[in-house]
């Protein structure tokens, strides 16, 4: 029998020849038991999904299998302050919004600080509380927050487009963006937090859709203080409706599709969701702020496990996470950007594991 030896969140810890890492932390596999399997609690069935009525799922000793690889709690040379969100581009390359230093850091794949971007990058740029960015592989989105902005960089980080976004309506707030993504068509995705709508911008900034009601709603109506946006495969747009407690799926032309999670604080809820990724099988993966975990969703809804909780029955047990947010999926690799802990990178193992 191989001897393998465990810490004390039940995780595998690395062997000594493993790959080098940023800084390795941990190495695990959270591998679920046929008795862990039989006391799985699921969403329901069918169209019932979309139903936003707040209750407790109840408890699971469901983990979704995954290896923790990477944990990088600072770049090789600076200091990030509070970094929100992370995207990744074709050549290596990361970029992490350090949202307290109105900055945008990129890195190298050795975790080192390969540029820095701000006003000194170019003297056009302006970052006022960057809460997200995303690529489309040649230029960089940032919800630059506090500027009610969205701006358009290059990956050398020259400032390419400011595109203002506008009050909507004499009764209306300040647009503060927090989230946003780019679609296959090259439109913009921004969820409007202090007026709780989602809106469809086309590349000059100009207003195509909106969803939403302007003001707190739930179920289909619209959103609770909209956060984090994704895109899967199929261009459907996945939006954290932090409030609210779940994530939304829309259709690529911003209808109601269905939700993932509700409002609540046990294993299948969410307390407070803050970021979302979809992968290749329409998984839904979601930081919790809260609950300090990843909970993931399978494309129908059921509640297929928690990623980093020491005990998934108890919110209050320990966790390998400690403020998790931005999320970014490449291939099975989950980057967790922690606003606490930093960067932390798992390689996903998935459900066939279980039958191994």
């Amino acid at each position: 029998m191989t001897d393998i030896s465990y810490d004390e969140y039940g995780l595998r810890l690395p062997k000594k020849e493993g790959r080098p890492a940023l800084r390795l932390l941990l190495a695990a596999a959270l591998l679920v038991t046929a008795g862990a399997l039989a006391g799985i609690v699921m969403l329901p069935a069918g169209g019932e999904r979309e139903e936003a009525t707040p209750r407790l799922r109840g408890v699971s000793l469901l983990s979704y299998p995954a290896q923790l690889a990477e944990q990088l709690s600072q770049p090789g040379n600076g200091q990030w302050v509070l970094p929100t969100s992370i995207a990744l581009t074709p050549d290596g390359s990361t970029f992490v919004t350090d949202t307290e230093n109105d900055r945008i850091l990129k890195l190298d794949p050795a975790g080192r600080v390969a540029a820095t971007f701000d006003n000194t990058s170019d003297e056009r740029l302006a970052l006022r509380g960057p809460m997200a960015i995303a690529s489309d592989g040649r230029s960089l989105f940032v919800a630059n927050s506090l500027a009610a902005q969205v701006l358009v960089l290059d990956l050398s980080g020259r400032l390419q487009k400011t595109l203002p976004l506008k009050t909507l309506s004499d009764d209306a707030r300040t647009p503060r963006p927090i989230g946003l993504a780019v679609t296959p068509e090259g439109n913009i995705v921004v969820a409007d937090a202090d007026n709780h709508l989602v809106l469809f911008l086309d590349s000059d900034g100009n207003v195509l859709k909106t969803i939403g009601t302007g003001s707190r709603a739930s179920g289909r109506d619209g959103f609770n203080v909209p956060g984090a946006i994704t895109l899967d495969g199929a261009g459907n747009i996945y939006v954290v409706d932090t409030l609210n407690g779940r994530v939304v799926e829309l259709s690529p032309n911003g209808e109601f599709v269905a939700q993932f999670g509700e409002l609540g604080d046990t294993a299948g809820a969410l307390a407070r969701p803050k970021g979302v990724v979809v992968d290749s099988e329409g998984n839904v993966f979601v930081s919790d702020g809260l609950l300090a975990a990843v909970q993931v969703f399978s494309p129908e809804g059921e509640y297929l496990g928690v990623i980093g909780r020491k005990d998934p029955t108890d919110p209050a047990s320990g966790s390998l996470f400690q403020a998790p947010a931005g999320l970014w999926l490449e291939g099975e690799r989950l980057y967790v950007m922690d606003r606490l802990a930093g960067l932390i990178t798992l390689d996903l193992i998935g459900l066939h594991a279980l039958s191994e």
